[in-house]
C-alpha cells in the first residue's frame, strides 16, 4: 500500500506472480500426485452415488427384503463416515491396504436414509444405510418409534423387545437369510453371544486389519430381525487417545481462543470510544451484519446432519437459537473491531482500509484481489509443504468428520460463502484490530502478530486432525503471512488472500463430489471473489483524486495535518523506497519479513 495521497497498491507482479506460480507448482505436486505422498494433502476426484439414487435403493429394499407395505414418505438423508476406523487406519498408514481389500464389501461411506411411517398404528422409524460408492444396502434399523426415541435419549439401556424365549440357534435360523442379503459371509463370522444375552453378536478372526476386527451386531423385535450393523472395531487405546486430545483441544478453544477473542471484543468496544475523534461508526455495519447471517444460515444449513443422528428437532433448534444468540456477540465484536481497528491505524496516520469514496478506491479493490490471489496460492503451497513435514515428525494424521461434509448440507452450493465470512472476521478481529492492540502491551509488532495469529489458530483445534497442536504449529505460519499481507498491502488485500484461500479450498470440495452442477458451482466460487472486486471496481473507476491531505472529508477521518504527517520509507517490491502504512518499525523492532 502507498502513502495516503495515492492508495494504489505499489506490486511488483513480476516477482509476486513468479512466486505465485511456484506456489501453484508445488501444491499440485503434493495434492495431486504420488511424488510427495500424503494422506493430509492428497486430493483425489471421487464419485458416490447420489441422495437419489440412495433413497431408491433404500425405498426397493424395505419393500423387497423387509416386507414394508406402508406409505413411506420422503425420507431425510444423510452422509455418514466411520470416523474412528477411519482415523485408526490413517495412523496406522493402513488406508491404502484396507481400500484395496476391503473398500468395496465395507466401505467407510454411506448415506443414511431414515424413514418415519406408520404400521398397524404403530409409528416406527425405519432407516437404511446405503454404501456410498457400491450402492448398496450396508445395514438398517426398523423400529417402533418409541423405543428407538428410548435407545437414542435415555442413559440406560431399555429392555430388548425381542422374544426372549429365543434361543442362539433360533435367532441365528431367522437371522442368517438377512446377514446373506447384506453381502455378509456367515462363513467368516464368529458366533459370541451366550444364551440369555439379547441379540446376537459376531465378530471375524479372518476380516481384520491391524487390530481392527469385523463385528456385527443382529436385534430383533418378537421372532423378527430388527437391526443389522457391522463395522471394523477400533482398539480401546485408540478411543482413549483421541478422548485425550479432544479434552485437550476443548481446553485450547475455549481456555484460549474463546476467552482471548472475548478480551479481544471487549478491548475492541472501549478503543471505539477512545479513539471516536478517528473512528467512523457507519464502517463495518454491513460486513459485521452479513457475518452474522451467514453465521445462523451455517447451522441451518446443517440440518440433514441432525436429522441422520439421534439428534432430536428439539436440539437442532436450540443449537440455531444458541447460534443466534452467540452469533449476535460474535457480530458485535467484529463490528468494533472493524470501528476501533481502523480509528487505532488512522490515529497513528495510516490508512489500513480504505473507504468508499476515497480517491481510487475502485483501484485499489482491484489491485487488491489480483495480489490476493497471487497470495493464495503461495500460502496454499505453505500449508501443503507444513502438512507434509509435520506429518513425518508429529505423525500426523486426520480423519473425516461427517458434521462438516457438503453432503450434510441442505444447499451445498452455498458452502463456500463460508470463505468470506472466515475472511471477512478474521483479517479484521486478528490482523486489523488484534496487531495494533496487542502491540500496545508488547511494543513489538512482530510479537503482536505472533500472539493473535495463535490465538486464531487455537480457534481451530476441534478440527479432526491430529494430534491437536497441529493446526496452532500449521496456522501460526500462516497467521504470520496473513499478518505480512496486511501490514503490506493493507485489510482489503489480506481479506481477499483469506477469502481466495479458503475458497479454493472449499471449491475443490464441491468439484470433487463429482456431479456436473457442482463442479460449476466449485469453479465459480473460485472465481467469485474476482467477480465481487471487478464489480466495485466498474463502479467505483471513474472516483476522482480529493484534495490533498489523505483522507477523504467526513466519517470520523484524520485532519489534514495528521494525514499529511510523513511517513518512514521502506523499500518497495521493485526495489524503489515509498511511503507505506505498512511496516513502520523502530529500529530495535525491524525484521527481515514476518
Amino acid at each position: 500500500m502507498t502513502d495516503p495521497q495515492q492508495r494504489i497498491l505499489n506490486v511488483n507482479y513480476k516477482k509476486l506472480g513468479l512466486a505465485a506460480a511456484i506456489g501453484l507448482v508445488i501444491y499440485v505436486l503434493f495434492n495431486f500426485t504420488s511424488l510427495f505422498q500424503s494422506d493430509m494433502t492428497q486430493q483425489e476426484p471421487y464419485s458416490l452415488v447420489s441422495q437419489q439414487e440412495a433413497q431408491q435403493i433404500a425405498s426397493d429394499f424395505a419393500a423387497s427384503e423387509l416386507g414394508i407395505s406402508a406409505f413411506l414418505a420422503d425420507p431425510s438423508v444423510s452422509y455418514r463416515s466411520e470416523s474412528e476406523l477411519y482415523g485408526y487406519l490413517s495412523r496406522e498408514s493402513l488406508v491404502s491396504e484396507y481400500d484395496e481389500t476391503y473398500l468395496d464389501k465395507y466401505p467407510y461411506e454411506m448415506f443414511r436414509v431414515t424413514y418415519d411411517y406408520e404400521e398397524q398404528g404403530v409409528e416406527r422409524i425405519l432407516t437404511v444405510d446405503v454404501g456410498g460408492a457400491p450402492g448398496r444396502v450396508l445395514a438398517f434399523n426398523d423400529l417402533p418409534a418409541a423405543y428407538a426415541r428410548e435407545l437414542t435419549e435415555s442413559n440406560v439401556m431399555p429392555s430388548p423387545i425381542e422374544d426372549l424365549s429365543l434361543l442362539p440357534k433360533d435367532k441365528e435360523r431367522i437371522a442368517l437369510p438377512m446377514i446373506r442379503t447384506l453381502g455378509l459371509d456367515p462363513a467368516e463370522l464368529k458366533l459370541v453371544t451366550f444364551d440369555g444375552d439379547p441379540g446376537l453378536f459376531y465378530t471375524s478372526p479372518s476380516v481384520k486389519i491391524g487390530d481392527s476386527a469385523l463385528n456385527v451386531n443382529v436385534t430383533f423385535e418378537g421372532d423378527q430381525v430388527a437391526s443389522i450393523r457391522s463395522n471394523f472395531g477400533v482398539p480401546a487405546e485408540y478411543t482413549a487417545y483421541i478422548k485425550q486430545q479432544t479434552d485437550w483441544a476443548e481446553i485450547m478453544t475455549y481456555g484460549g481462543y474463546m476467552l482471548l477473542t472475548f478480551v479481544l471484543g471487549v478491548l475492541a468496544i472501549i478503543y471505539a470510544f477512545v479513539l471516536k475523534k478517528y473512528a467512523s461508526f457507519t464502517r463495518g455495519i454491513f460486513l459485521s451484519l452479513f457475518y452474522y447471517a451467514v453465521s445462523v444460515f451455517a447451522v441451518f444449513n446443517s440440518r440433514p446432519y441432525f436429522e441422520g443422528t439421534s439428534y432430536s428437532d428439539l436440539l437442532f433448534i436450540v443449537s440455531l437459537v444458541i447460534q443466534i444468540l452467540f452469533g449476535l456477540f460474535m457480530a458485535a465484536s467484529l463490528y468494533f473491531s472493524f470501528v476501533a481497528g481502523d480509528a487505532m491505524w488512522r490515529s497513528q496516520g495510516r490508512n489500513m482500509w480504505m473507504r468508499r469514496g476515497e480517491p481510487a478506491y475502485g483501484r485499489h479493490i482491484w489491485e487488491s484481489v489480483k495480489t490476493g490471489y497471487l497470495w493464495a496460492l503461495i500460502l496454499l503451497a505453505v500449508q501443503a509443504v507444513l502438512f507434509f513435514v509435520l506429518e513425518r515428525t508429529l505423525g500426523v494424521f486426520s480423519t473425516t468428520d461427517d458434521s462438516q461434509s457438503t453432503y450434510n448440507m441442505m444447499y451445498p452450493w452455498l458452502f463456500p460463502i463460508l470463505a468470506w465470512m472466515a475472511g471477512i472476521s478474521e483479517e479484521a478481529i486478528y490482523r486489523m484490530f488484534g496487531i495494533p492492540m496487542v502491540k500496545k502491551v508488547v511494543r513489538s509488532t512482530v510479537l503482536a502478530s505472533i500472539i493473535t495469529s495463535l490465538i486464531w489458530a487455537l480457534g481451530h483445534t476441534l478440527y479432526p486432525i491430529y494430534p491437536v497442536i497441529t493446526r496452532p504449529i500449521e496456522l501460526l505460519f500462516l497467521g504470520l503471512l496473513f499478518s505480512f499481507i496486511f501490514l503490506r498491502y493493507g485489510y482489503i488485500t489480506a481479506m481477499f488472500a483469506h477469502v481466495v484461500f479458503d475458497s479454493i479450498l472449499m471449491g475443490l470440495s464441491l468439484i470433487f463430489m463429482g456431479t456436473l452442477n457442482y463442479v460449476i458451482v466449485g469453479i465459480v466460487s473460485i472465481v467469485m471473489p474476482a467477480i465481487v472486486a471487478f464489480v466495485i471496481y466498474m463502479i467505483y473507476r471513474k472516483d476522482k483524486p480529493s484534495p490533498a491531505g489523505g483522507v477523504s472529508p467526513g466519517g470520523g477521518g484524520l485532519q489534514d495535518r495528521e494525514a499529511d504527517r510523513p511517513q518512514p520509507a521502506v523499500p518497495s517490491d521493485n526495489g524503489a523506497d515509498r511511503r507505506t502504512p505498512g511496516w513502520s518499525l523502530s529500529k530495535d523492532d525491524r525484521p527481515s519479513s514476518v
